[in-house]
């Protein structure tokens, strides 16, 4: 049962008693939601519960709570769920992102501005690797990863293994608000070309390609590390890959536009992709 206001000799049913002593035990009538969310005022003295697979948000905007409100937040999907400030301002000590199991309080101050606390207070874990989300790409055309790069996080590492149907390139891009960025990536990669020979080649390119990697059927391994993603500000990119005919490259990237991405793009040049993509985020101590 969502905040009531209640009147001088006014009688309480059974409900609204049982709602007051879960709220005051901490936790208060609880909603389930599957996907982003936007907090409403009825969710005041509430248990909001986060149950996705993929990383989702929970939106905050102004004039709906009072001061003194709170919302409890549980995350027990494997997404990551992030409070995000809408129209409102969110402020916190630790770390706006919950992954799976973990949980924290919106403290409304006023009606346009909150505190959230984890219930861990685990400010420094965002030091260390967390787990973002995973995908599952099973014979696709492209694995599309929208809403993983959030202003919680600097720096993220994604780390893939796939088959390819195709002898095609495996290739990534950045995305923002579900479209992809296809030009302006600056790339200079060295590339073995397989057991046969050790001749390395330097490639250089500028403009409209993505970042590629290889051109061979098969499994492809590799890792790689986004800086910057979310800043509107040029975007770098790492990553070393190796292929099952035993090619393998490292590469250093940069995307010239200062744009803030919040998701990114997998695909083969021709033909299908199935595997596992993960995806962590992490800050420098």
């Amino acid at each position: 049962m969502a905040k009531q206001t209640f009147t001088t000799g006014q009688v309480l049913t059974a409900a609204q008693m049982t709602s007051l002593q879960q709220t005051a035990m901490g936790g208060g009538s609880a909603t389930a939601k599957t996907a982003s969310y936007t907090l409403v005022a009825a969710d005041a003295g509430t248990t909001v519960i986060m149950n996705s697979a993929s990383a989702t948000t929970i939106t905050v905007n102004t004039s709906l709570f009072s001061a003194g409100d709170t919302v409890f937040i549980q995350n027990i999907g494997a997404g990551v769920s992030t409070i995000t400030a809408g129209t409102a301002t969110v402020n916190t000590a630790s770390s706006l992102a919950l992954a799976q199991y973990a949980s924290g309080d919106l403290y409304f101050t006023a009606a346009g501005t909150a505190i959230f606390s984890k219930a861990d207070g685990a400010a420094a874990g965002s030091t260390g690797l967390t787990f973002i989300n995973k995908f599952e790409p099973s014979a696709v055309s492209e694995q599309n990863m929208n809403n993983i790069f959030s202003s919680t996080y600097k720096y993220y590492k994604i780390v893939w293994s796939v088959v390819m149907s195709d002898a095609a390139e495996f290739q990534f891009r950045l995305r923002v608000s579900g479209s992809d960025a296809t030009t302006n990536y600056n790339i200079s990669q060295i590339r073995t070309n397989g057991p046969t020979t050790a001749t390395q080649s330097q490639e250089v390119a500028i403009g409209a390609i993505p970042v590629s990697f290889g051109g061979t059927s098969g499994i492809k391994q590799g890792e790689m590390i986004v800086f910057n993603p979310f800043t509107a500000t040029k975007t770098g990119i790492d990553y070393h890959h190796y292929s099952e005919n035993a090619s393998s490259g490292v590469c250093g990237a940069l995307h010239t536009d200062a744009t803030s991405y919040t998701g990114c793009n997998f695909y083969p040049a021709t033909g299908t992709i199935t595997g596992e993509i993960s995806v962590y985020g992490f800050n420098r101590s």
